[in-house]
């Protein structure tokens, strides 16, 4: 930690000119505004890139690709947000930020899909996320040779860093400096905390675990034109004043200047492919009722770890009868979710976590594999903050209903809230299929089974340990744990060769040279850490290393 302080300072005080330069979605007009004189292609017109999907991936890849002078057009499933308008401080009327289209859950342990890891319009579900944004470790780009499970990824966590780094300064990432993994400061102060905060902090303290405020995407001071975090608490229902990130706010507007197309509303059906099924030709969608085809020179697919494969699998062809890139039934397998339990603890006092935004303070202490534990890989803990539809679904959980669960929630102020995040290892029936229902558009949808492995168990156990130990150490008198999942990443995961991942490690897949996959679906394992960072990360990347390979805005 020696140098912390200093690194911290000369981070913060960096000048942004090279951020500007690169990405000045801060610096631009409202982004509704810039819509009016966004660039239009036509269906016919070959474009240089389709990208399907405009969330982390998708739109930080079309972004990169259009600042370099590419031609590209993004088709998004979803609307075209105007915060002003369509987000709203309510966790009702939040919804329709969620995918709320038909899925089929199925296996051991069900996982259910909607608010907590899909999201719906441009920006994805970073528009409902609630910001943490922290890195990878090192030891995640390894794990099957440092702990003998999980898989190695076929680039190392060094090739990463600097993609970390320039987006950390792009979304902002505020925060103190930290100390796991890789040790790094943020280029933004920490925030403040509320009560929810400094009962983790306070409950840390006492049992010596470190414990850290922060990193948080959400803007703490003048960033271009982006305003101050004002502390609603609704980060999971769409920031409104934009303070907090998502690419609808951090890439969207630079990617609409430099003649990008955020094609909204448009339902990608499949992925066209020349006659061999070699090379892809462009995408089939529906948009209004009525099929189209856009024609463009590569496709690179960002629908994340549900959407993806099942798009992958409809675009079966003669050359790929089982789905296309799928030739070995890799397509939908090892798909993850993280064990996330969440431990609340009651107060004499009000806490009041409502009165901040959810991630404030976070420990990576038990993110790495300890030797003396029974399982592998590890967790992290971070302050959460339910709000009151959410708190009574936990309540209702245990058992409370009728009057005894209106009394509870008339208590909710005197609660602290702390999820964890564990790692659960990648399985290969893990996986989605292809469903017999069919959506409004006569497509099958996805199938999504999922069980746990004997390890995933153990760490859901410890993490609600260590919670509950630091409640209790910060005076609680009341406990209350339920278990839930988070986050989705895997379905279509990279390797080094074709027999190992569905791409390589520049997100090309292998079977088709011009189709490329950037989003969350990629990771071959996830860490203990919240995914957003790093799928923005992999992207930026890939399109860097493609825009190099291929200058003049060719694929």
């Amino acid at each position: 930690m020696s140098g912390a302080w200093w690194r911290t300072l000369r981070e913060s005080a960096r000048p942004q000119g090279d951020v500007r330069e690169r990405n000045a979605s801060a610096w631009l007009p409202y982004v509704t505004g810039l819509r009016q004189d966004m660039r239009r292609y036509d269906d016919a017109d070959e474009v240089d890139m389709a990208v399907i999907g405009c969330g982390a991936g998708g739109a930080t890849f079309t972004q990169r690709l259009a600042h370099a002078g590419w031609r590209v057009v993004c088709l998004e499933a979803g609307p075209f947000w105007d915060p002003e308008r369509d987000w709203v401080s309510d966790e009702s009327g939040s919804h329709h930020l969620y995918w709320n289209e038909p899925r089929v859950v199925g296996g051991t342990h069900p996982v259910p899909l909607g608010s907590n890891n899909s999201g719906r319009g441009v920006g994805g579900s970073m528009v409902h996320f609630a910001g943490y944004a922290p890195r990878l470790h090192p030891s995640d780009f390894r794990t099957r040779t440092l702990d003998g499970v999980g898989a190695d990824w076929p680039l190392a966590y060094e090739e990463l860093r600097p993609f970390y780094e320039r987006l950390e300064r792009e979304l902002p990432v505020a925060g103190q400096f930290w100390p796991w993994g890789d040790p790094h400061p943020h280029p933004h102060p920490p925030h403040p905390v509320g009560g929810n905060g400094e009962v983790m902090l306070e409950g840390c303290a006492a049992l010596g675990i470190e414990a850290r405020v922060g990193p948080v995407a959400i803007t703490n001071g003048r960033f271009g034109n982006r305003p101050h975090c004002i502390y609603r608490g609704f980060c999971l229902q769409g920031c409104k004043v934009n303070a907090k990130a998502s690419p609808l706010i951090t890439h969207v507007p630079d990617a609409i200047v430099h003649g990008a197309e955020i094609r909204a509303d448009a339902m990608v059906t499949a992925v066209e492919t020349d006659r061999e099924g070699r090379r892809a030709t462009g995408v089939r969608y529906v948009r209004g009722g009525r099929e189209y085809v856009q024609k463009a020179a590569a496709v690179a697919v960002a629908g994340y770890s549900i959407e993806t494969p099942r798009l992958l699998l409809n675009s079966a062809n003669a050359r790929f009868p089982h789905g296309l890139c799928n030739d070995h039934d890799l397509v939908g397998r090892y798909v993850m979710v993280q064990g996330a339990p969440q431990t609340a603890g009651r107060f004499p006092d009000e806490i009041r976590m409502y009165k901040a935004p959810p991630p404030e303070v976070s420990t990576e202490a038990f993110y790495e594999t300890d030797p003396a534990k029974p399982y592998r890989r590890g967790f992290s803990v971070q302050t959460v903050s339910p709000l009151p539809i959410t708190w009574a679904e936990h309540v209702a959980a245990q058992g409370h209903w009728g009057p005894d669960l209106r009394s509870r929630m008339a208590d909710y102020p005197h609660w602290a809230t702390l999820g964890a995040l564990c790692e659960f290892l990648p399985q290969a029936d893990n996986r989605v299929t292809l469903a017999d229902e069919k959506d409004r558009h006569g497509l099958p949808v996805a199938r999504f089974d999922h069980g746990h492995c004997p390890n995933d168990d153990l760490l859901m156990d410890a993490s609600r340990q260590v919670m509950e130990q630091i409640l209790l150490a910060a005076g609680a008198t009341e406990l209350m744990t339920i278990e839930r999942y988070a986050h989705l990443v895997g379905g279509c995961r990279m390797g080094r060769t074709a027999a190992e991942g569905v791409v390589d490690r520049d997100l090309r897949t292998f079977a088709v040279p011009n189709l490329f996959i950037t989003d969350g679906s990629v990771l071959p394992t996830q860490g203990s850490a919240n995914p957003a960072l790093t799928i923005m990360a992999l992207a930026d990347r890939a399109a860097t290393r493609l825009t190099e390979t291929s200058p003049g805005s060719r694929p």
